[in-house]
């Protein structure tokens, strides 16, 4: 449903190309907020769109789309993606790793190969992320959220769009300088300038400087930075707007940016809410490279009191280690503990949610991050020609330990004499890389002019190369640097310099084409069809690499008490992955698996084991629809749309079968949009989604170690109704309002035959609960208690996918006659928002509730502005996505079994805390 209710200026010339899924971003005629003519901030506005190249009313577009206009989003205070979502019914947004969702789907994986479904445009070019939603007026002059598959023009998206449209050159000279400074230490600047050069040319130059030095994360071990939050962020950029005649255009812009703790996109977002295992020395549910390493804060189990366990309380679990250890304490030696923080022996954050003890300061950062993009039209006399292109890319790093703990280090006991005790120095860095780059190009030809019958044809291109490198050490564990291939012939493995727990990567191309076509045809005033079609090719091929290096309570258990600091580290890759003289666990028979080019090869100098993957899909996908207006104020449609998502491939672990099947969506949505004269707007729209073959990343335990892989959930729908509303009972008092209702649920439940999944089921095994014992689990019947088990998710929601979610603001403006004051208060509901397919409290972000303040200045003649602001007034915990929790073996509190039941442990993404300031504005031309 259209956003225009929540309008609160009327951007004259603003433009959506939603009315048929053509990708608003792409139009030309894009309006410059600079420039716009300001109809009050607390008036109800029409805003005046052009879809396929035809002025309309947002009012009139046959598809559910929410608009924001830089007036709006500075009366309100949308300046984050997570704001965004507040006010956009049925979107949903994970900072941490700007997926976006709409209707509850989305990108669920940092998977590389595992596609957006929510396509996201800045200015009609396709880009990978959505996080620059947060840009302020002064780059973006709107932002539109549409919801439903997308089958005319772009890449496909079976979940929705998301539209960037820049603020354009100007003719006449333009300057703004704005300057805000908030608590955490944080400073902005922002500037433009804009112009005409020559007659036909106009130019614009921008640019920021974003700085917070202080996070919303207090690091209790000592001499570590607070984290989460920060920024170090600068960007540039720069347009060319050319029309050389009265039928061309050429608008071109450029920018160079990057960042350093940018506060989203993999920095700190989160806490964890339980106490800290320590009753087990390795937990393979909690860690990375969990299986591969021990438990950091098993060292916490020799420190008498403060919560800690200490002494014949705390044992080895039955069988875990050799025979005449069996119920005996093996713990750390006593005096052998050292801690980054010797006041911290539990979490933290069990106090205060916002600290936090961790061993080394995540990192992350953006360089190398360039664009060149483009939008060329020409006006022939019955017909439109468009071309859009462009590239991008960047170099992604981020770089931290897990998990948090304070402990440095600690010593097992040794049995024999004269043996060096093993000493466990727990820390793991875990580094994970991006280098991507892309380029699309599309072409379009579209029908002008009044005629019924209006068409629009095209074709689209796009190529992306990407590597994903992932590495996780152990770095001041020396056991790790020579491993052993095999613990029976004691033959040495390769080499391994970085004390490397695991290594994955995949270096890959990917590659898109389709063409495109819809037809409408206007039968009178009242009522118009249409109907469109596409087809989509999609390829990926490349390499994936990976290795793997255990050191873990087996070894540990069964070696250390006698061979102490020589206890030897042992080279697991073959175990864990597919690599070639192992047919019976990676190939049917001598067949390479569905989405594998070539077998598995272990370099023997440096233990990585490599192979080829290659796959493709394709689809012909499309949508048709019916418009009615039985009055000038009202608008009703209804429509249908196939979505498709293309396949994904389980790369990086040298998995058996790394092909997984593409998602389909029907979509059925009708709409019902009216305007009240100049004071009531209401949009609404009702949508049920079939859900085919759901690409659902689980965790999989293979060989002691969990690992992430894909699978096809069958069957799955959302189903709801949203709501967007704008009234106006008195001159200059403006209240806003929006709501979605969206039922998510998975419908394929599991069937076994003899143990074994039978086809079209959906059997998944909870690695947080294997025995399915927690409450909450739903183990199928017939299995022996004790042993792993298949669970089924039959009537679990979708991730991601809050059932309800409200959004209100009230705005008044006062009239002077130097100026005017608009003072805006808006309160936001959300609803528990589940973070895996398995709905278990570990997993699940509770409900919130927000309230922030603004208050807006504007001197006579538009010269100067005033923002003063507070978000989050009260303070309150609220959480921006839900995370995938962890059921521990143990903790300070309670040793237990996974058969006996675990420890809950849940990870909380967290929105920031209050936050105030003040934002200067000046004009001076």
């Amino acid at each position: 449903m259209t956003k225009s209710l929540l309008l609160l200026s009327g951007a004259v010339g603003a433009f959506v190309f939603a009315a048929s899924g053509v990708q608003a971003a792409t139009a030309t005629a894009a309006t410059d907020t600079a420039a716009a003519t300001d109809q009050g901030a607390t008036n109800v506005g029409e805003l005046v769109v052009v879809a396929e190249k035809r002025e309309q009313n947002l009012q009139k577009v046959p598809v559910a789309v929410s608009v924001f206009t830089g007036a709006q989003r500075d009366t309100i205070g949308i300046n984050s993606v997570q704001e965004v979502t507040n006010f956009a019914p049925g979107f949903a947004y994970d900072p941490g790793n700007t997926h976006a969702y709409i209707r509850g789907v989305g990108r669920q994986s940092i998977n590389l190969t595992n596609d957006a479904r929510v396509a996201t445009y800045e200015d009609g070019f396709y880009v990978v992320s959505p996080y620059q939603l947060d840009k302020s007026s002064l780059f973006l002059s709107q932002e539109q959220i549409e919801r439903g598959p997308q089958n005319v023009g772009g890449r496909n998206a079976d979940g929705g769009s998301i539209d960037m449209i820049s603020v354009r050159p100007t003719d006449t000279p333009y300057a703004e300088l704005r300057a805000t400074a908030g608590n955490f230490n944080h400073y902005e600047v922002e500037g433009a300038v804009s112009g005409q050069v020559t007659p036909g040319l106009d130019l614009r130059l921008s640019a920021y400087d974003n700085q917070q030095n202080d996070g919303y994360f207090k690091n209790l071990d000592l001499g570590q930075p607070t984290e989460g939050g920060q920024i170090n962020e600068w960007y540039v950029e720069g347009q060319l707007d050319w029309k050389p005649n009265d039928n061309a255009e050429l608008w071109l812009r450029a920018f160079t940016s990057a960042w350093d703790n940018r506060g989203d996109a993999g920095a700190r977002t989160g806490y964890e809410s339980g106490h800290w295992d320590e009753t087990n020395l390795t937990d393979p549910n909690a860690y990375p490279g969990a299986g591969l390493f021990v438990n950091p804060n098993f060292g916490y189990a020799s420190v008498a009191g403060s919560g800690a366990r200490n002494g014949a309380n705390n044992v080895i679990l039955a069988g875990a280690g050799p025979a005449f250890l069996v119920g005996t304490p093996y713990l750390p030696t006593p005096g052998s503990l050292t801690l980054a923080n010797p006041g911290v022996t539990d979490n933290p954050a069990l106090t205060n949610p916002y600290n936090i003890a961790d061993l080394e300061p995540r990192t992350v950062s953006l360089s190398h991050y360039n664009d060149v993009n483009y939008v060329f039209t020409y006006k022939f006399p019955t017909f439109e020609f468009r071309y859009v292109g462009g590239f991008q890319g960047y170099d992604y790093n981020l770089n931290y330990s897990e998990p948090d703990t304070a402990v440095t280090s600690f010593a097992l006991p040794v049995l024999a004499a004269g043996v060096a005790p093993l000493v466990i120095n727990p820390l793991v860095n875990l580094n994970y890389q991006q280098d991507d780059s892309w380029t699309s190009h599309e072409f379009d030809l579209q029908s002008t002019g009044d005629a019924p019958l209006q068409w629009i044809g095209g074709i689209y291109y796009y190529s992306e190369n990407y590597t994903n490198p992932i590495l996780a050490t152990a770095p001041d564990q020396p056991q790790l640097s020579h491993p052993l291939a095999s613990l029976t012939t004691f033959a040495a493995a390769a080499p391994n310099l970085n004390n490397t727990l695991f290594f994955q990567n995949y270096d890959l191309h990917d590659q898109s084409v389709a063409g495109y076509g819809q037809v409408s045809y206007k039968f009178n005033d009242q009522f118009t069809v249409t109907g469109n079609l596409r087809y989509t090719y999609d390829t990926k091929d490349g390499t994936e690499s990976n290795r793997d290096v255990a050191f873990n309570n087996t070894l540990i258990d069964t070696l250390a008490p006698f061979l102490g600091a020589g206890t030897p580290s042992l080279d697991s890759t073959l175990a864990l992955t597919c690599p070639t003289g192992n047919p019976a666990s990676c190939y049917s028979g001598t067949t390479l698996g569905k989405g594998v080019s070539s077998a598995g090869v272990v370099n023997a100098a440096t233990g990585i084991e490599q192979r080829g993957l290659s796959g493709t899909s394709s689809a012909l996908t499309g949508g048709a629809g019916i418009d009615w207006q039985p009055t000038n104020d009202i608008f009703v449609y209804a429509r249908y749309s196939r979505g498709y998502e293309d396949f994904s491939l389980n790369a990086g672990y040298i998995s058996p079968n790394p092909y997984v099947a593409p998602e389909f969506i029907n979509s059925y949505e009708i709409g019902y949009k009216q305007a009240i004269g100049h004071n009531i707007s209401i949009d609404t729209a009702a949508f049920y989604y079939d859900y085919n073959n759901l690409q659902v990343p689980i965790a999989v335990l293979n060989g002691g170690v969990v690992q992430s892989e894909f699978v096809n959930s069958p069957k799955a729908v959302s189903e709801g109704i949203e709501f967007e509303g704008e009234w106006s009972p008195i001159h200059n008092l403006l209240i806003t309002a929006s709501y979605s209702y969206d039922h998510t649920a998975l419908e394929t439940g599991c069937t076994l035959s003899g143990g074994v999944p039978t086809a079209g089921s959906l059997c998944v095994v909870d690695t947080n609960d294997t025995f399915a014992v927690e409450p909450g689990a739903n183990p199928v019947a017939g299995q022996p208690a004790g042993a792993a088990r298949f669970q089924s998710v039959k009537g679990n929601p979708l991730p991601e996918a809050p059932a309800n979610k409200l959004a209100l603001d009230v705005a008044y403006t006062w009239e002077f006659d130097p100026g005017s004051f608009t003072l805006s208060g808006s309160y936001v509901w959300r609803d528990t928002q589940d973070g895996t397919i398995f709905d278990r409290s570990y997993d699940n972000a509770p409900s919130w509730n927000d309230v922030s303040l603004r208050a807006l200045w504007k001197g006579a003649g538009d010269k100067y502005e005033i923002i003063g602001f507070i978000k989050n007034v009260f303070n309150n915990q609220e959480y921006e996505a839900a995370d995938g929790g962890a059921g521990l073996l143990g903790n300070t509190v309670t040793n237990t079994t996974a058969a006996a039941g675990l420890i809950e442990t849940n990870v909380f993404n967290l929105a920031p805390p209050r936050t105030y300031g003040v934002e200067v504005r000046y004009k001076f031309f």
